[in-house]
């Protein structure tokens, strides 16, 4: 038995029943009149969860196709996806650096570091913090 037809089973029992007491008729119609709005607000709810798992199932299937075009334009370009021999990994491009003002330590792309001075600016402090190069590269030797 669904939530509405206890609700309407209960409205059914109240009707032939009518409670003399008014005060118990009172807490009675609110009760029922409680359990609509709950019931109401879960249809709006199921409606709304079932709109939602097929926008879901739509993206998922969009996703798919988008997947199966990216694979083919990889394939005729001859577009491998592992990393080819000649490029460096991702974590070579990158070095530990510790502020001297706060101590965080954290990682800046060496890439992206002014050639004239190798500072970088420390995320927690703001501290403009020298990166020294020639160590990092002494220390992968």
């Amino acid at each position: 038995m669904s939530a509405r037809e206890k609700i309407a089973y209960i409205k059914g029992l109240l009707d032939a029943g009518k409670p003399e007491d008014k005060l118990a008729l009172s807490l009675f119609n609110a009760v029922v009149d409680a359990l609509d709005a709950l019931a109401d607000e879960n249809d709006a709810l199921k409606k709304q969860l079932e709109e939602q798992q097929s926008a879901a199932d739509d993206l998922y299937s969009i996703c798919g196709e988008l997947d199966a075009d990216l694979s083919d334009v990889e394939s005729r370009l001859g577009i491998d996806e592992e990393l080819d021999e000649d490029e460096a990994p991702l974590e070579d491009d990158y070095t530990e650096v510790a502020c001297p003002s706060c101590g965080l330590h954290f990682y800046c792309q060496t890439s992206m570091l002014s050639p004239d001075d190798h500072c970088v600016e420390c995320p927690d402090c703001g501290e403009k913090v020298s990166v020294d190069l020639e160590a990092e590269d002494h220390d992968a030797d």
